[in-house]
């Protein structure tokens, strides 16, 4: 079986078990206590490894092998999965769970940069197009039917069994990256370099390298009106459009299928249209989403809305990672690569902050942000000339 055969299967039997770890551990938490200010900390033990970690990481991978630093992030992840339900089922200190927490987050950020890049050196340039589509349909199938497994796996086996599951999963993906032949990364002249160094060398190519600085800017404008949003999609379903339980099921999953379709277009039509029209046509597109969304108490239009909203990000999402590793060199994969995953994580909680102070003035509000984002995004990118990027392999 092909290297990324092998990968995309990790990722997928890996990624169901994240799911469940997504699903479990709130409610798990609840059982402990019912306070808000908890659910936050959650969540910002969940962004914090990458405030503090993110840029460091990337240079670690460019600097050591990157297989063995997945290797040993992954173990990790296995085994400190596990032990979670173990604290929170009997009474250890709330302080512990969250540190755990931050810990598996750590790693998980750390394995994720890890496995952008393995999955990107295991085939040709050409063929990273294709790569990114098949990881951003997994993702959408995962998140479609993971709660629904989750589920029925927490009525099964408990939340003991689920996590033991979770764990299981990893150590599947530790198995396929054993056997996994990368570029080897690790020179002499790298290993005398410093942390410090190759971080430094590593900012400095990004600043230097025309598109992929902007596409940055412009990803990162682009991200923080979803981040503005997303926090506040379940509570506007509930308050404002009055949505029962199932109906706030059927918009989630129809989201999520609009993601999958999205992901279809994008494996056909991506090598036939310009790069450049497709970042333009795709922040366009999200736009309309977002405008859509401003009928609130409209179900069935915010719904439409959203699921718009949901198309145009997977696709654009897969255009970003296809274009970030292939104009990036093997020495600097790993700071781009983790500099991306931080801008999508790191202002995750002000933003969610910052939207809860805009829906408690007017609902609207989120989504007028939003959509000054994306505009911000596309003119980010006519300004900076990535509108006229071309075909993958001829730019």
């Amino acid at each position: 079986m092909k290297q990324d055969k092998k990968l995309l299967i990790g990722y997928a039997i890996s990624g169901f078990g994240d799911q469940f770890y997504t699903f479990a551990v709130p409610l798990l938490l609840l059982t402990r206590s019912r306070s808000a200010i908890l659910m936050g900390l959650l969540t910002a033990m969940e962004y914090l490894p990458t405030a503090l970690f993110g840029l460091i990481i990337g240079s670690i991978f460019d600097k050591y092998s990157r297989k063995k630093i997945m290797f040993f992030s992954l173990i990790m992840q296995a085994i400190l999965i596990w032990i979670i339900p173990l604290l929170i089922l009997h009474d250890f200190p709330i302080a512990l769970v969250l540190f755990m927490i931050f810990l598996i987050g750590t790693f998980d950020l750390m394995s994720w940069t890890g496995y952008q890049i393995l999955i990107s050196e295991s085939v040709s340039e050409n063929e990273l197009s294709r790569i990114s589509g098949t990881v951003g349909l997994i993702s959408s199938i995962q998140k479609t039917f993971g709660p629904g497994i989750a589920a029925i796996i927490v009525n099964l086996f408990n939340y003991l069994g689920g996590f033991i599951l979770d764990s299981i999963s990893f150590g599947y993906l530790t198995y396929v990256v054993k056997d996994i032949e990368t570029t080897n990364n690790e020179n002499n002249d790298k290993r005398k370099k410093s942390i410090q160094q190759t971080l430094s060398q590593g900012l400095k190519f990004i600043l230097k390298e025309h598109d992929i600085k902007w596409l940055i800017i412009s990803f990162f404008a682009a991200n923080v009106g979803f981040q503005v949003v997303i926090p506040m999609l379940t509570f506007l379903l509930k308050v404002q459009t009055r949505a029962s339980i199932n109906e706030i099921s059927i918009f989630f999953t129809i989201s999520s299928i609009a993601s999958m379709l999205g992901n279809f277009v994008y494996l056909h039509f991506s090598k036939k249209i310009k790069l450049g029209s497709q970042l333009i046509t795709i922040g366009l597109i999200i736009t309309i989403g977002f405008t859509t969304m401003l009928a609130i108490k409209s179900l069935s239009i915010f719904t439409i809305g959203y699921a718009i909203v949901s198309f145009g990000s997977v696709w654009a999402q897969a255009n970003f990672f296809t274009i970030i590793q292939s104009k990036t060199p093997n020495q600097y994969k790993g700071m781009v690569t983790a500099t991306s995953t931080s801008l999508t994580r790191i202002t995750g909680p002000l933003m969610a902050a910052l939207s809860g102070l805009l829906v408690k003035i007017s609902p609207s509000l989120i989504f007028f942000a939003a959509i000054i984002c994306l505009v911000s995004s596309v003119l980010i990118t006519l300004i900076s000339g990535l509108g006229t990027l071309k075909y993958l392999n001829k730019q």
